[in-house]
């Protein structure tokens, strides 16, 4: 099996999945009624999924290893991040290491400089080994949530809607995935936008630091600092660099 082919399920239904559930997000937003809880419930969901579950877990701790982690905080946490919508573990890591072996080349599957606006398309063109994901495809419940992805993702949503209403499954559920697909997607072009951002490091591609998109995408926005050192699980480099995911990492991570 190619690396394609196992991240493949995770991909090919992105573009209609964002524009359905965005429009269905965006119409309920301007013509129902729902309080200001609701809002909050749903950034907080973003951040539940955003932040313990992309950010902390999918990247810094299943990407770079960059820290070692309870198990039960890693298949929580991994479960989490699946329900933001953009794939399962298997195929998020899949996508970033090829990133990373590939940046700003012909076969970095979201480069500004070799796709612009089909970033917002993803049509990944794999030249990878998918040994390198040899931790999560011999794992059993890495491998059961990346087969089931999106039936997974069905049944939660449907248990959302059935305990708490038509309210909770768009602020718990959909608001998230988002938010969470959207900033991904202008993280991934913005990150390696030159002028859009500074550089403290010159690394060998066009990364970028944001304080805008590090405030959004929690600390992922410091990406010239995690270009250049990839395996630290903070992306600070400056004193002033807010790094909120980095600074949950050293509460959780075992010594």
């Amino acid at each position: 099996m190619s690396l394609k082919d196992i991240v493949r399920s995770n991909t090919t239904y992105f573009v209609p999945i964002q524009l359905i559930v965005t429009a269905f997000v965006s119409y309920y937003l301007f013509t129902f009624d729902y309080s200001l809880m609701w809002v909050v419930i749903g950034l907080g969901c973003y951040f539940l999924t955003g932040c313990l579950g992309i950010t902390v877990t999918f990247h810094r701790y299943l990407s770079h290893h960059s820290y070692k982690m309870n198990k039960f905080f890693e298949y929580l946490f991994s479960f989490l991040g699946s329900m933001g919508g953009t794939g399962s573990t298997i195929g998020w890591v899949a996508v970033h290491k090829q990133h990373h072996h590939n940046s700003d080349k012909n076969t970095d599957p979201h480069s500004p400089k070799i796709l612009g606006w089909k970033v917002l398309f993803p049509n990944y063109k794999f030249s990878m080994n998918k040994w390198s994901l040899r931790h999560l495809i011999t794992n059993p419940f890495h491998l059961y949530l990346h087969e089931y992805y999106f039936l997974i993702m069905a049944v939660w949503g449907l248990l959302i809607f059935s305990f708490f209403g038509l309210n909770g499954f768009v602020f718990i559920f959909c608001f998230p995935i988002v938010l969470q697909i959207w900033i991904s997607v202008l993280s991934n072009y913005a990150n390696h936008l030159p002028g859009f951002g500074y550089r403290n490091f010159e690394t060998h591609e066009d990364s970028i630091n944001s304080s805008i998109l590090a405030l959004l995408t929690w600390g992922e926005g410091w990406h010239n600092n995690h270009h250049k050192y990839p395996s630290r699980y903070s992306f600070q480099y400056k004193w002033w660099e807010l790094d909120i995911s980095g600074l949950i990492i050293k509460a959780i991570k075992k010594n």
